[in-house]
């Protein structure tokens, strides 16, 4: 194990020194040290999966600043929304022991005020749910939450069902809740007898504040001036089911093997997973981040060709699996996604080390095709990054996403300082639309991105990635 030690210095976050002979360090080493440095992330564990054995586990920085904590292979991160795939995944299980099925109404098991969902929409966010539950920590009205509190905060649906993607926590309590109604069990029973202890996840707990976990990693987020703060949002009680989960990285990277169709789910219980979603209309949901295709809990993309499958989550944590390369990398930090720590796009970074077929940091610059394009295409990233995107670009099936994301993608940028270079790479046929990739570089960061235009001319699909 190798690990970074920093120290608050003015403007940020500075390295000291590495307590391990730099004779020991690799490449990916040496990539997620500078990065680290580059975002301000505290702390982070790395695992590398090939097929069925973790072949890379190493750990970096400070589990604890404060108390001078560094992170260990035993350090419990709480995974935010990587548990949603989870949460699939137990629906699925139920499913799989005839206990329900996924296109029956919700309201088969729990007595909503909204018929007219089904469980798989509640899976695809196409369920027309608001995200309401994250707006309680917004507020700050409580600090502990029943299950039942929690369920009467959901609203009703603000689309109809499978017109629209929208991505609601709302709709991942439901289905727990679903789960333990139709199983006739806690959700944490079922959980763990059909799910984490086969798979080997034995390190897995709920993140509630109250709680004395052993190793817990403190989370951290930027402040609008770019400084590192304590991340508040954990120390709300979302009750027993919602609460975040918790677990080591390696507990996480056994999961991702799990997804290769090995117990305790089948090829069959997989492909339901990972199965591009689609809209009522057949139209496949569209999402605008690190993932533009969603199937039951998971993100799915084709990065230059290659079939991806990726998460993330708010606390800092996130996940790429190459399923036809046996690849897979889990990349976990104590600095909040939305303040630039993008752990995706670190995962895709280590992952291009190991897998040519996705090294986007290996593209060259190369002369657009049309340069008229380019220039406005770049322009359309330069709204979005300043969050006021011109929605008349967008084809109509994404405007309500990109509108949805443009703050959050905005707060990234916003402390990179000015762009420096937006390059163009390539040109790729993506699901019949040409896609343009593009490298926006800033001073200690650098974008991918790209956009496809339909048939006339619009965006209609968006992806980036911080690598």
């Amino acid at each position: 194990m190798r690990y970074m030690f920093w120290r608050a210095v003015a403007g940020g976050i500075a390295t000291l020194g590495i307590v391990a002979p730099s004779a020991h360090a690799d490449a990916i080493d040496d990539y997620l040290r500078t990065e680290m440095a580059a975002r301000k992330i505290p702390g982070l564990a790395v695992a590398v999966v090939r097929a069925d054995h973790i072949e890379k586990m190493a750990v970096y920085g400070f589990a604890d600043i404060e108390n001078g904590a560094p992170v260990s292979d035993a350090s419990i991160f709480g995974i935010a929304s990587l548990d949603k795939e989870l949460t699939s995944a137990g629906v699925l299980k139920a499913e799989e022991r005839g206990r329900l099925r996924l296109d029956e109404p919700v309201t088969k098991y729990l007595a909503l005020p909204f018929p007219g969902i089904t469980i798989r929409q509640l899976l695809s966010h196409t369920a027309g749910l608001a995200d309401s539950l994250a707006e309680l920590d917004a507020g700050r009205r409580w600090t502990t939450y029943t299950t039942e509190q929690l369920l009467e905060a959901i609203h009703p649906p603000i689309e109809p069902p499978g017109s629209r993607f929208i991505y609601s926590d709302d709709g991942m309590l439901l289905a727990q809740s679903v789960t333990e109604r139709a199983t006739g069990e806690p959700w944490w029973t079922f959980m763990r007898r059909e799910v984490f202890e086969p798979a080997g996840m034995h390190s897995v707990v709920s993140m509630r504040p109250q709680a004395l976990i052993p190793g817990r990693v403190s989370a951290y987020t930027l402040s609008a001036d770019g400084q590192l703060q304590r991340d508040i949002r954990l120390e709300v009680d979302y009750g027993p089911i919602y609460c975040d989960l918790g677990m080591t990285v390696a507990d996480f990277a056994r999961w991702i093997m799990a997804l290769d169709g090995r117990p305790p789910f089948t090829p069959k219980t997989v492909a339901a997973q990972t199965t591009p979603s689609v809209l009522a209309d057949g139209t496949p949901v569209a999402e605008v981040f690190s993932w533009t295709r969603y199937g039951l809990g998971i993100g799915l993309e084709d990065i230059l060709g290659e079939r991806v499958i990726t998460h993330s989550g708010h606390s800092g944590v996130g996940f790429v699996k190459l399923p036809e390369r046996g690849l897979g990398v889990v990349v976990f930090t104590n600095l909040a996604n939305s303040a630039g720590s993008d752990p995706v796009g670190l995962a895709l970074g280590v992952a291009g080390m190991l897998e040519g077929r996705v090294a986007l940091r290996d593209l060259p610059r190369a002369r657009a095709p049309d340069g008229e394009l380019a220039a406005r295409l770049q322009r359309d990233y330069e709204l979005l990054a300043a969050g006021t995107p011109d929605l008349s670009r967008y084809a109509g099936g994404i405007r309500a996403t990109v509108w949805a994301n443009a703050d959050d993608f905005a707060g990234r940028i916003h402390h990179l300082g000015a762009l420096k270079s937006f390059e163009f790479l390539r040109e790729q046929r993506l699901d019949g639309e040409r896609s343009f990739w593009f490298r926006a570089r800033y001073a200690d960061a650098t974008f991918y991105v790209r956009y496809s235009l339909d048939s006339e001319g619009l965006i209609g699909r968006l992806g980036w990635w911080h690598l």
